[in-house]
């Protein structure tokens, strides 16, 4: 393992009187290396604190920091103080001995230290800046770190490196609730040290922090109580990195529930989510996973017994652990076992006619997908063979097929068209020649409702032949979603509508800015969860569209997010699938995989299935939100993935569809 080094630099005096004097800085260093130096939290190795230095001895430090490391060291430089711009925009950081009018030879460069950090052996490196970037100068009743435009990220940008800044190139860094220097802490810095101190920062609840959730942490408290403060963050590095350990961690509580459930069932359902902690956990996690394993392999359930007891023998996967043998329960009496592939297996793969984009629907044993080719296709969900494809000549078929009796529904280019679910052959279609239809429809009873330009119809679902049209807006509709009779349909530009389906009143409408993005999964409980390509994650009371809660992810959102037993599931362009808490919008964990996340998470039991831009199909755990499994495809995956009876099917764009074991 590598050595974990960190140098922490603080200046709070300065000999140019234009500089505002800072009282936090000294304070600032002294929390954040208590923290890094406790054996039970971040552990850190070496941690140097700097206060009130003269530019060339800092220089020096930081040289020396930098120098004979190896491949796997950590490095962590922290800075506070002062940061400054010259004439032409480039960042200095301020130092005891800075004079404003002589950046060059009395400050750092932002340069100087990108060159340091480059010339550096590591690729994991850490630098965090609490410092704004044009002065010291006090503004509404805060003592501000500086004013605006340096953009720091783009001064430091490599390879193996992350940086967390307070702020950004329009706002300031405040520095408590005084104008003159007398705030005990930072804001950026005081949340940054509590989320490591108190373990808040573990957003996943695997007891570990790594930096993506130390950065999420930070940033939503500091807007919560600085609003116009927007910490940001950038990396370019291999995996992830642990900051720290949560010493406060406890098992979940659905965990908790379960295990003293009188259920057997429910505590058998707990095993398999202990079992995978005590393989991929640190050693505090690992120790309160196995105890309860132990535990339970002394149910009076032989089920859930013997399932603990075997899980007690595997062998976790991090380098302290010691695996835990125990012998082999006796053996209920003999029955029957079913061989099943190993979670991640591909069972089979069907070729088809050109990129596969549409999200699969299974009904009856029958998988209806459509192809970028023009064809519906029909395929034998049990052996991949094909039942009938049906060209529909009108350009990609990347909607969601919908199924209601004999009839499966498919819209391409501007048509809506009628398949017969047994021989493939053309029932009927629904064109108003406008500018293109949906890609999901609505089924309620009867009526099938589908978008057509800027007009939601609804149509007899035997038949085709509309009972009634309605205006919604003056941009394309993309999606439905029923709820009930209600129809809610979201359009290209910045509205969500509702209306109900056999009356055809508007019941209400609502603006979500930036292409709203929803669906059928979105659903739960009368709420309707609404991404957009700002990256907002909205929910939507369906009876009058009023907003409960919205959520910033950081990155366009482009697919329908999933709700499942109280979490929402959603992707981003930013390359994450996060779990938001359905009530509030507060973030459980997040998940990065290595592309744009496009599709729409489906969730069964314990594992939530997505696939991303990078070719891959990730199964997650929904309660750690670490990765179970994966499986690449020739292509990037934009089909959204379906489970049903243990089997996912899902399209890439490698022209197949992939049947694939699930995680449960």
């Amino acid at each position: 393992m590598g050595r974990r080094l960190a140098l922490l630099i603080a200046n709070y005096t300065y000999e140019d009187a234009g500089l505002g004097r800072l009282t936090a800085p000294a304070h600032d260093a002294e929390a954040l290396a208590e923290v890094l130096r406790d054996p039970d939290i971040a552990a850190f190795d070496e941690v140097t604190i700097l206060v009130d230095e003269p530019h060339h001895r800092i220089g020096q430090v930081i040289g020396a920091f930098f120098s004979d490391r190896r491949h796997d060291d950590l490095t962590l430089l922290y800075f506070t103080g002062h940061g400054l711009k010259d004439d032409e925009g480039r960042l200095h950081l301020a130092a005891a001995n800075t004079r404003r009018d002589n950046l060059l030879f009395t400050s750092l460069p932002a340069e100087q230290i990108d060159r340091a950090m480059s010339g550096c052996m590591s690729r994991r490196q850490v630098l965090i800046l609490d410092c704004c970037y044009g002065g010291a100068f006090p503004a509404a009743a805060r003592l501000a770190k500086g004013d605006a435009d340096v953009h720091t990220l783009e001064r430091f940008q490599g390879r193996g490196r992350t940086v967390l800044t307070a702020s950004d190139a329009t706002q300031y860094s405040f520095e408590g609730d005084q104008v003159s220097g007398s705030a005990p802490q930072s804001v950026f810095t005081r949340h940054l040290v509590r989320g490591l101190r108190d373990g808040g920062a573990d957003l996943d609840g695997d007891g570990d922090i790594t930096l993506d959730e130390l950065y999420s942490y930070v940033h939503e408290r500091v807007v919560a109580e600085q609003p116009k403060q927007r910490p940001k963050k950038q990396e370019n590095v291999e995996g992830r990195i642990v900051i720290a350990r949560n010493v406060n961690w406890a098992l979940p509580s659905h965990l908790r529930h379960a295990l003293r459930s009188p259920i057997a069932t429910d505590r058998l359902g707990a095993v398999e989510s202990l079992a995978h902690l005590y393989r991929t956990g640190n050693a505090t996690v690992r120790g309160l996973a196995e105890e309860e394993l132990r535990r339970l392999s002394d149910d009076d359930s032989r089920s859930v017994s013997g399932a603990a007891a075997s899980h007690l023998g595997d062998r976790p996967a991090v380098e302290d652990a010691v695996p835990v043998r125990v012998p082999a329960p006796t053996p209920a009496p003999a029955a029957p076992v079913r061989t099943r592939p190993a979670p991640g297996t591909e069972l089979w793969s069907f070729q088809t006619d050109n990129c596969v984009r549409s999200t699969p629907t299974v009904v009856d044993g029958v998988v209806y997908v459509g192809g970028d080719g023009g064809a519906l296709h029909a395929v034998d969900a049990a052996t991949g063979e094909r039942r009938w494809s049906r060209p529909l000549g009108a350009g990609p078929v990347r909607s969601t097929p919908a199924v209601r009796g004999d009839l499966v529904y498919a819209t391409a280019g501007r048509t809506l068209y009628a398949t017969d679910r047994g021989t493939g052959q053309g029932r009927w279609e629904f064109a108003e020649q406008r500018m293109g239809v949906s890609a999901t429809v609505g089924i309620v009873a009867d009526r099938l409702c589908v978008g057509n330009s800027g007009t939601l119809y609804a149509l007899d679902a035997g038949h085709g032949t509309p009972h009634w049209r309605y205006a919604v807006g003056m941009t394309a509709l993309q999606w439905v979603a029923m709820d009930g009779p209600l129809a809610i349909v979201g359009n290209q530009g910045n509205h969500v509508y509702a209306l109900d389906a056999y009356t055809r009143r508007k019941k209400w409408g609502t603006r979500v800015v930036d292409t709203p993005v929803s669906g059928p999964t979105a659903l739960s409980d009368g709420i309707l969860y609404v991404g957009n390509e700002r990256g907002e994650l909205h929910a939507l009371d369906t009876s009058n569209g009023h907003r409960k809660w919205r959520r910033d992810t950081g990155s366009a959102v482009r697919s329908a997010p999933t709700v499942a037993n109280g979490t929402v599931y959603v992707g981003n362009d930013d390359e994450r699938l996060y779990a938001l808490d359905a009530a509030t919008g507060e973030v459980k964990w997040r998940f990065t995989a290595t592309g744009p996340v496009r599709t729409t998470p489906a969730v069964t039991g314990s594992t939530v299935h997505f696939g991303s831009d990078d070719g891959c199909v990730y199964a997650v755990d929904t309660v750690t939100g670490r990765e179970r499994w994966r499986f690449p495809t020739g292509g990037p995956v934009v089909s959204s993935p379906v489970v049903d009876a243990g089997v996912l099917y899902v399209g890439s764009d490698d022209t197949r569809l992939h049947a694939i074991t699930a995680a449960d």
